[in-house]
């Protein structure tokens, strides 16, 4: 019974490590290969984004942040801001719902 718990514990250790793969290298490329902004920050330009300082809205940046480092979805995206495009980021970027509420400033 303890030899089944413990292979049953090593598959599931492995299938989560497996599972992780495309974030950490996601991660890897973005971290060794930096050679610009993160594209939260250019998305929020493009939108006229411009956060508060609350609270509320510096934790919620900090994890979108986050995703956005761990994005698996980074080539997607520089097509989509190459592009120009304003419609379509809800389709592969995590941070899509996030950008949504925040209220661009108006000029």
């Amino acid at each position: 019974m303890t030899a089944l718990i413990i292979s049953l514990a090593s598959l599931f250790l492995f299938a989560t490590a497996i599972a992780a793969l495309p974030y950490i290298n996601a991660a890897w490329r973005r971290i060794a290969g930096r050679e610009a902004d993160l594209q939260i920050w250019r998305v929020m330009d493009r939108r006229g984004i411009v956060p508060d300082n609350s609270p509320g809205t510096r934790a919620k940046l900090a994890r979108a942040v986050r995703r956005c480092l761990l994005c698996p979805s980074i080539e997607q995206c520089d097509r989509w801001l190459g592009a120009n495009a304003q419609d379509g980021l809800e389709d592969f970027c995590p941070n899509a719902t996030l950008l949504e509420g925040l209220r661009p400033v108006r000029k």
